[in-house]
Formats: C-alpha cells, structure tokens, sequence
C-alpha cells in the first residue's frame, strides 16, 4: 500500500499514529484549547479540562466513526465503564474531525450571507 507523504511534517501517515494525525489535524485547523487522547484503538476528544466529548474510531480503510459522549448514561468520567458513546458519522479522518470540532463551536466558521 502507498503512504503519501503528510505536507505538515514531511512524515508519511504509515509513520504516525492515529493520535498524532489527529493532534495535527485539530493544530492545523486552529484549535489549541481541544486536546486527543489515545483510548485504546480509539481516539478521545475533548475540551480544556473537560471529560470527553467525542470519540474518534478507525474502521478500517480510510473509514472512521465519530460519535459523541451520551450524556444520559450516568456516568461521571470517560474512564467509567457506563460511558455510552452515540454514533453519528462515518467519514474520512479530517472530515470526522472537522465534524466532531464544528459540533462544538470550536471552528471560526464564516457567517452565511442571506441570498
């Protein structure tokens, strides 16, 4: 398989792991208070001194889920075991991603102009 070679740091993604794509994609896109936490296979996002928000799950080929913290399931921290977490998308990695940080107003989006 081809690994083409990431333009941020010369490094192919066959090199990173799946957090420091992640870490990368969430600098490049401007958002320093967001923090990536490998869990496992999966990726845990969240804010300042937050819990978790989103998780972040390789699917296989360039296929990843994003799903968000289910708020309902009683559960005090991401590290509890009653933690439920709520699928929403399968995408590309930077798409996820983009998705997961839009979720929570964590991009300066341009205002949509009215036609």
């Amino acid at each position: 398989m081809l690994a083409l070679p990431n333009p941020l740091n010369g490094k192919n993604t066959a090199t990173r792991t799946l957090v420091e794509r992640v870490r990368e994609r969430i600098a490049g896109l401007g958002c320093d208070r967001v923090w990536a936490r490998s869990a496992g296979s999966h990726v845990l996002l969240g804010v300042a001194d937050e819990e978790a928000f989103a998780r972040l799950t390789p699917l296989g080929g360039a296929s990843y889920g994003l799903a968000f913290r289910d708020e309902s399931s009683g559960a005090t921290s991401s590290s509890e075991v009653l933690v439920n977490w709520e699928l929403l998308l399968v995408d590309t990695l930077p798409d996820v991603i983009e998705h997961a940080l839009v979720a929570i107003d964590a991009l300066d989006l341009p205002a949509i102009a009215d036609a």
